[in-house]
Parts: C-alpha cells; sequence; structure tokens
C-alpha cells in the first residue's frame, strides 16, 4: 500500500463503503487517511471518535486486500484527515483462480487509439473473451500481440455505468467470422471490482 492508494472505508455500525485515500504513513504506528465529504457519509459521520471501529479495503494487481483498525485521532482543519492505527494483519484476497462463466455483455475493447465494438462472451474474476467481427478488426490486426494492453468497456445487466478494466491480451483465435480476444485483468478500481463480483456472484463464478 503506497501513498496515494484509493481506499474504501466502512465505520462502525455503517454497511456504507466510503472512498478515501492513504495521505500519509508512520510505519508501526498508524496510517493517515482523508475524511470522506460530510455529504457523503450519512449518518457513518456520527461513527467517527477515537477508538471507534474501521475496517479498510483496497486493491492492488488484482487481489483485495483488507484490515480492521481503530481511529487514533482526526482532525478538521487545515484539512479533514483520519489517523487510524497502523494495521496488525492484513488479509488478501486473490480471485485469479475462479471459473469462467457464459454471458453475452455488449462491450469494446481498445486496441492501442482504436476503439472497437463487440461483445464479452464469458467472463470471470481474472478475465474475459472479447468476441469481435473480424471484418471490425481490419485496421487493428497489427495490435493483436499476446501481451500487449487492452482495454476492455462493458455493461452489466442493472449497472447504469460501463465498467471498464485494462489487461492484457493473453490468447487470440480467429475463425471464418470472428475474432476471440482473451484478456487477463491487470487493472481495476475498487468499485469496478465490486460491481464485477456482485454480478459473478449471481452465477456461482
Amino acid at each position: 500500500m503506497h501513498i496515494g492508494t484509493t481506499l474504501k472505508i466502512q465505520l462502525e455500525g455503517s454497511q456504507s463503503r466510503l472512498t478515501s485515500e492513504l495521505i500519509g504513513v508512520d510505519e508501526g504506528n498508524y496510517l493517515i487517511i482523508n475524511m470522506p465529504p460530510i455529504q457523503s457519509m450519512g449518518n457513518a459521520a456520527s461513527s467517527i471518535y477515537k477508538g471507534s471501529s474501521i475496517v479498510v479495503r483496497y486493491v492492488h494487481k488484482g487481489t483485495i486486500y483488507g484490515f480492521k483498525s481503530r481511529i487514533k485521532h482526526f482532525i478538521t482543519t487545515p484539512v479533514k484527515l483520519i489517523f487510524i492505527d497502523y494495521p496488525k494483519k492484513i488479509e488478501n484476497q486473490n480471485l485469479r483462480t475462479h471459473k469462467r462463466i457464459d454471458c453475452h455483455l455488449p462491450a469494446n475493447v481498445k486496441i492501442a487509439d482504436n476503439t472497437v465494438e463487440g461483445s464479452v462472451t464469458d467472463i470471470s474474476k481474472e478475465g474475459c473473451q472479447f468476441t469481435v467481427k473480424m471484418v471490425k478488426l481490419e485496421d487493428n490486426v497489427d495490435q493483436l500481440q499476446i501481451d500487449n494492453e487492452i482495454v476492455v468497456s462493458f455493461q452489466l445487466p442493472g449497472v447504469e455505468q460501463k465498467l471498464t478494466i485494462t489487461g492484457k491480451q493473453k490468447s487470440i483465435k480467429k475463425d471464418t467470422y470472428n475474432v476471440n480476444i482473451g484478456v487477463l485483468f491487470s487493472d481495476m478500481g475498487i468499485e469496478v471490482q465490486e460491481k464485477l463480483y456482485d454480478f459473478l456472484s449471481t452465477g456461482e463464478a
């Protein structure tokens, strides 16, 4: 965890996950994080006091990390900051070994500076398969190389905004009409990860 890491925090007695950021570290003693905007906190604001518990989660290289801590101190001027106890134990949940589920999600990929429309035809917590008509790739065939970066955007049922994830091309299979690109996810925000995992949980992936 490094300075500037985006954090999701859950305050004592609240189910809401609020967005924060790691501002400073005194190793072994405390972490300093941004206090979320008051308007986003609702009733959770009353849980900001010395000694109250806090759960912190963040994503690094496809793995969710989390730990429990307590609020050590907080200030509101000149900036709003929360000081929390340095974590004694950080747990991780590496979810790169889960099976994929079949689906048909409207999607596009960005290869170099070109955007190509297609669909995600299977997906897991570690990657997906993007399928596109061969004719749509005529100007981008040279960019289909193993381990080249690719950015995938797709729409989940019931989710208004598209999810965007950066990954690597890990397999490229062509037939007469289609190209299937196997993508290994390498970078996604925690909000994107939570929405994807919620979707996959309905398919027991």
